[in-house]
């Protein structure tokens, strides 16, 4: 047999749990940067180093000029180059042991810097991680849309990564507060400590790069599977810049696409201000109570993957989106009109914020496992219409929606911070109308974004029965 056709077996076979398990593993180092990285960035800069918000989202929102060429690029590079590694695979590796390098620096940055100098090794560092992290990400993405053609399997795919990114997260979640900043002297908030900022820097940079050398190293075997059908030659009468608009004018990406990057804006707003939100408004101030509050929202999100896995099988896959989204954006306004100094949970109320935060876990993580699985069915109709497999450029562009939502979001976040809720950097103590702010900028603002995200995904056309229409008219080239 040779490689094409071993490939082309692999992709309609079912995939092996220990294939599942090493590839889905190299999501949880994603999942720990964007968990650390969301939660403490802002924090760590402002409250701890004393910058401002806005230079702290001016300094990460920098990173979108460059993640604007890269992304898309190192997608279109990871489907012509032809290495002996493999041309995902080779990629991933650079990326891989380049990406916890850059995180630990982020937060460790040299002492005494000035502001100036501060904002400047913070746009560096950022620069440095979101490159080594996209040329591991994008061709590891597209990695899993090649593993299988097949429509439920693909959502066994995206929920095997969903699954491991969750675990990433949990433990990120549960290690960051109380092994990082443990609460040993009474009166002292351990989190204005820079020390325990290094500590957690190197020990999550250490991990990221274990991680991504397994899924790297632990798929080789299925390299076979990306070496490019003979239809993909035309490829080189489809340049760059013309493929990029042939997959925006695709109508199920690109609503697809700006869906899920609203809901990933939302998001990262939401876990940007969590903390302050916590600390000043429920108020929860004591470090075990944070990480029981992380962790609540990543159980339930591990049940959920669980639970859209096998409800996709009925389903279509927009409309389970559709009915997610919805959900996420009532309990993020629940949030606010809830809890709070005379609401009806009230402030300190742990277990009515877990059950909550649970609950939106379990509905969140449908927009983990949903959108990449439809991303690979959108390939069969690009790969219907172009006569070429280009996984990697749909997730380039996919990845850098979502690093654009993320660096939009820190940028709203710092800059809303600062002029709409009168954060005082450095200070423990706020004025009321700043509390009071900063819990819309955690709920109401992020709800609004989710809920255009919800309506968006309406239009999105491409259903179960399409989609088998499209493979039969690719015939054995899928």
């Amino acid at each position: 047999m040779t490689s094409t056709s071993a490939g082309r077996v692999a992709h309609h076979a079912g995939l092996p749990l220990k294939t599942k398990v090493l590839y889905g593993l190299g999501e949880a180092s994603n999942a720990i940067k964007a968990f650390t990285f969301g939660l403490f960035l802002l924090f760590f800069y402002t409250t701890v180093l004393g910058l401002p918000g806005t230079w702290v989202g001016i300094a990460t929102s920098i990173g979108l000029i460059w993640d604007a060429v890269i992304d898309p690029f190192i997608g279109h590079l990871s489907d012509r180059i032809h290495p002996r590694l493999g041309r995902r695979h080779a990629l991933m590796l650079v990326g891989a042991i380049g990406m916890g390098v850059a995180f630990f620096a982020i937060f460790r940055p040299p002492r005494g810097l000035s502001s100036t100098a501060l904002f400047a090794w913070l746009v560096a560092t950022s620069l440095l991680l979101r490159t080594t992290n996209s040329i591991f990400m994008v061709p590891y993405h597209a990695l899993g849309a090649e593993l299988s053609r097949d429509y439920h399997e693909r959502t066994a795919v995206t929920s095997a990564r969903a699954a491991f990114a969750l675990v990433g997260t949990l433990v990120a979640a549960g290690l960051s507060f109380s092994v990082f900043f443990p609460d040993r002297t009474p009166s002292v908030d351990p989190k204005l400590d820079p020390s325990g900022y290094a500590t957690m820097g190197l020990a999550f940079g250490l991990a990221m790069t274990a991680l991504g050398l397994v899924a790297t190293l632990g798929t080789l075997s299925h390299r076979a599977s990306e070496e490019p059908e003979p239809r993909a030659r035309q490829e080189e009468r489809l340049g760059f810049v013309r493929g990029l608009l042939i997959c925006l004018h695709n109508p199920a990406f690109l609503l697809l696409t700006l869906s899920a990057s609203l809901f990933f804006l939302a998001s990262v707003i939401n876990a940007t201000v969590a903390i302050h939100y916590l600390v000043y408004y429920a108020g929860i101030t004591k470090s075990n109570a944070l990480s029981l509050f992380q962790l609540s929202f990543y159980v339930g999100a591990l049940a959920g993957v669980a639970l859209w896995l096998r409800v996709a099988r009925r389903w279509e896959k927009q409309h389970l989106y559709f009915v997610a989204t919805l959900a996420v954006a009532a309990l993020m306004v629940a949030a606010y009109r809830l809890v709070g100094e005379g609401r009806l949970f009230g402030t300190g109320n742990l277990s009515a914020l877990l059950i909550g935060h649970g609950t939106a876990g379990l509905f969140a993580s449908a927009l983990w496992v949903l959108p990449p699985s439809m991303i690979a069915d959108v390939t069969d109709w690009d790969a219907l219409i172009t006569g070429q497999r280009r996984e990697g450029v749909f997730f380039g562009i996919y990845s850098f929606s979502q690093q654009v939502a993320a660096s939009l979001a820190i940028l709203i976040t710092g800059v809303l911070v600062d002029r709409f809720a009168g954060l005082v950097p450095g200070q423990a103590t706020q004025s009321p109308l700043t509390i009071e702010r900063l819990a819309m900028l955690f709920s109401l603002l992020p709800a609004m974004i989710v809920l255009v995200a919800a309506l968006l995904i309406l239009g999105y056309r491409l259903t179960r029965g399409r989609l088998q229409q499209i493979q039969a008219e690719l015939g054995g080239w899928v």
